[in-house]
């Protein structure tokens, strides 16, 4: 992919560790570390890439990163159940990278005999728990009209779920890409059946730090937010060569690159929408009995609107918070 080479910015701080995911929503991340972007915004960066942002939630409790990239699905259980209190290891929102209702799927094997999601009465499906999987489940049911206790929900990596589906072991699975394209290269694309109602759920996809990260590197999450507005550009200049980098990078083959050939649609924000998902995402947490703690949940305590505010006024339209709630007495 061709671009543009403005002068470096000498990197400040020790390294900064992202955490990642091989989703294509991620997308962004993949071209900023292979056009060599953080760099070139000052950032000394180290990028790993774990299995899903549930794993990425833990590392950032655990500081074993300080950065990281989620659906908010995940991130509403865990703020859910452990509310910011003030404290250095807060979870907080910095951006949206991604909008799109393109990303996932609910499948089946053509013979399966599963033609339409009310034949999933008396099956078996999986997904991974406590993921957007589940959430998109959730309103799938309502959308079709499906009894949940008529359908046996299977909780397994996402990692397994095509091979579980090839072996029989499960009737439709819930996939995200690169595993929709996995699954399409063990099967031919004929042998796989797309339900209807999986764009129902519009995903973004989400940029999180901790703040103490935000307080100790202050300039961090600028530097960050502007290498990303950068990866973006480059996907909308050249989206075919962002494809080739990404199905070459998860090792998809050309016969199976992806299921849609189109890009979802990136770009950093901070509006009603997310705020919509998120409150969406806290009545299925209550329908579904999901762990909540007193008291209720502050929604925009989950947010810090105030880095992409600076870089990029326009994209961030939600309230701001004043104040943080305060950190609890020693």
């Amino acid at each position: 992919m061709a671009v543009s080479s403005p002068t470096a910015i000498a990197s400040t701080h020790d390294p900064v560790r992202l955490s990642g995911v091989d989703y294509l929503g991620d997308l962004p991340t993949l071209v900023a570390v292979e056009e060599g972007i953080f760099q070139r915004h000052g950032l000394a960066i180290e990028v790993d890439r774990r299995a899903s942002g549930r794993q990425n939630i833990q590392a950032l409790r655990t500081q074993e990163t300080d950065i990281a990239l989620m659906a908010p699905a995940p991130l509403v259980l865990e703020l859910l159940a452990s509310p910011n209190t003030g404290a250095d290891n807060d979870l907080l929102i910095l951006a949206s990278l991604v909008y799109s209702s393109r990303l996932n799927h609910v499948v089946t094997p053509r013979n399966s005999g599963i033609l339409v999601p009310e034949d999933l009465a008396g099956r078996r499906i999986g997904l991974m728990a406590g993921t957007n999987a589940e959430f998109l489940w959730w309103l799938f049911t309502a959308l079709h009209g499906i009894d949940p206790d008529e359908v046996r929900v299977i909780d397994l990596p996402v990692s397994t779920l095509p091979g579980a589906l090839v072996e029989g072991d499960i009737d439709a699975a819930i996939l995200w890409e690169p595993w929709t394209s996995r699954l399409e290269s063990r099967l031919s694309h004929d042998d796989l059946t797309f339900l209807p109602g999986s764009d129902i759920y519009t995903e973004n996809w989400i940029l999180v730090t901790t703040r103490g990260v935000l307080q100790q590197r202050p300039d961090t999450a600028h530097r960050l937010l502007s290498a990303y507005q950068e990866a973006i550009r480059i996907i909308d200049t050249d989206p075919k060569g962002a494809l080739t980098m990404y199905t070459e990078a998860v090792g998809l083959d050309t016969l199976h690159a992806l299921h849609d050939p189109y890009l979802p649609l990136f770009g950093l924000s901070l509006d009603w929408t997310l705020l919509a998902s998120l409150q969406q995402l806290v009545q299925w947490a209550r329908d579904t009995d999901k762990p909540i703690a007193d008291p209720g949940p502050s929604i925009l305590s989950w947010i810090d609107a105030g880095p992409l505010q600076q870089l990029l006024p326009g994209a961030a339209s939600i309230p701001i918070r004043d104040t943080p709630p305060e950190a609890p007495s020693p």
